[in-house]
């Protein structure tokens, strides 16, 4: 597959959205949903797996957004409209500095940042946590958990198989490990990455990749990233769809009783997927959002259209 020009994408994106210089020069993209009431924390959403921050949009940035708050959707490097190789990351430090890094050009913007976390986002926004001392306001963890359902994943091909062995042992950086999993979104998007390499599996996971890849076909998550490195003082919003693919509601609300802090809530959200939500599924969302951080937003829930 032919990787995208993403600096034509950028250029040709007419949607509101912000550029981020970051450290080593490379461009990360941000979309914005912009809120009407002009006050409380802005919220910032790291995307899954595949993924980029366009599709949440209708997934569930649009409704934060009629309840007034100011939403982005970063672009991970190498995913989306942000630069970098498709599928791949330099480095464990490039990635925490790359999420600090965006939640620092948003600070000169906003006083609050509230990090939402979808999926694999819940591994970086625990990454940005650990590594942004004093950064983020509050945390929301949507989608996640320590143990996968049976068979989520499916038997891998031989010949994927082969691949990730070349991936882990000779060609590290190369997008080789093919990601695939029962209600996959994007599938004709060509934005979204479906192969990542060693490297991007050991940054985000903080441990090898042949050891992610064996994690993964134990249906286990047991990743270090998903443990805060102190006491979690920010109010945290833990969140799980009950017909989620991948993670049971005891599955999720395990992880939730793991996180180490007084000050979080768990929610359920009927009739939710991994990455599908009905309707209005985010009222509780809005109003964890209103009473953590009273004066925020108070525009009404809107229904997505």
């Amino acid at each position: 597959m032919v990787p995208p020009d993403v600096a034509k994408l950028r250029a040709e994106f007419q949607g509101p959205h912000e550029l981020v210089t970051a450290s080593d020069g490379k461009i990360l993209f941000l979309r914005r949903w912009p809120g009407a009431a002009g006050s409380g924390p802005a919220v910032l959403i790291f995307h899954g797996i595949t993924a980029y921050s366009e599709p949440y949009g209708k997934l569930l940035a649009e409704e934060l957004s009629a309840a007034g708050f100011d939403v982005f959707g970063m672009d991970l490097r190498g995913h989306g409209r942000s630069d970098g190789v498709r599928g791949d990351l330099p480095g464990a430090d490039r990635l925490w500095k790359d999420l600090c890094e965006t939640i620092a050009f948003l600070k000169t913007k906003f006083p609050r940042i509230v990090v939402l976390g979808h999926s694999l986002g819940v591994l970086s926004a625990m990454i940005a946590e650990n590594h942004c001392p004093g950064a983020i306001d509050g945390l929301i963890l949507l989608s996640a958990g320590r143990q996968v359902r049976p068979g989520a994943y499916g038997k891998p091909s031989g010949r994927a198989v082969l691949r990730t062995l070349l991936a882990i042992t000779l060609l590290r950086s190369r997008p080789l490990i093919e990601y695939r999993r029962k209600g996959m979104l994007g599938l004709n998007d060509p934005l979204f990455n479906f192969r990542y390499s060693a490297h991007f599996y050991t940054a985000v996971y903080g441990m090898p990749a042949g050891a992610v890849v064996r994690m993964v076909r134990q249906n286990v998550i047991d990743s270090p990233n998903l443990t805060a490195s102190r006491p979690l003082a920010i109010p945290v919003l833990v969140g799980v769809g009950d017909q989620d693919e991948l993670f049971s509601v005891d599955s999720s609300r395990e992880f939730f009783n793991s996180l180490n802090g007084s000050r979080k809530e768990f929610f359920v959200v009927p009739g939710g997927h991994h990455a599908s939500f009905p309707s209005g599924s985010w009222s509780p969302v809005v109003t964890w959002l209103r009473t953590q951080f009273p004066g925020s937003a108070i525009g009404p829930i809107e229904e997505k259209r």
